[in-house]
């Protein structure tokens, strides 16, 4: 009895690799920019180049019914998910170590710059403030910058997943309308 295949193969895998075009490249590289938004220690051509390696070395194995774009950007997403949790790690440490002081491991500069927490914490208190009339909207909000999962998201907010997505576009539109000013597509 024969068993369906349900991932490509490495000569698969490369054979794709090899039929890619500079259009698709540069569509790879636009989505690489997108995960790493947030990420100021990262680059979205290290990103690209981890993703591709994994998939090569097996380490992300691409099924079968899954696009190829499709797959390459949840791995993306995947490691800039890993780097976020890596960063937050690295500044936990930080503050256990130092008593909440940072070091400097390489010439003068500081390696945490507590101007910036603030920085994040009034621009995230200010998009809140600006979806105070738009509470389904706020809720979906706070579970973002909360990083819950969308169904447990669904579920707190006790909306269909329809209203989920509706609400999530909605926010940020009135978002981007209210802060656009600096903000890199």
């Amino acid at each position: 009895m024969e068993t369906e295949a349900t991932h490509h193969t490495s000569e698969e895998i490369r054979r794709v690799l090899g039929r890619v075009r500079k259009a698709d490249l540069l569509r790879f590289a636009a989505l690489a920019r997108v995960w790493t938004t947030g990420l100021p220690k990262e680059d979205a051509n290290d990103l690209l180049s981890e993703a591709l390696d994994r998939i090569l070395a097996g380490r992300r194995l691409w099924p079968i019914d899954v696009p190829f774009p499709t797959f390459l950007s949840q791995v993306m997403r995947s490691i800039a998910s890993q780097w976020r949790k890596g960063e937050r790690f690295e500044l936990l440490d930080e503050e256990g170590q130092g008593g909440g002081e940072f070091t400097t491991p390489k010439g003068n500069l500081p390696s945490h710059d507590p101007t910036s927490e603030f920085e994040i914490n009034d621009l995230i208190s200010r998009m809140r403030h600006s979806l105070e009339n738009e509470q389904i909207e706020r809720g979906v909000f706070d579970h973002i910058i909360a990083d819950t999962k969308r169904e447990h998201a669904i579920a707190a907010l006790n909306i269909s997943s329809t209203q989920y997505d509706t609400a999530r576009r909605r926010m940020v539109r009135l978002l981007f309308e209210n802060f656009h000013e600096g903000w890199r597509p």
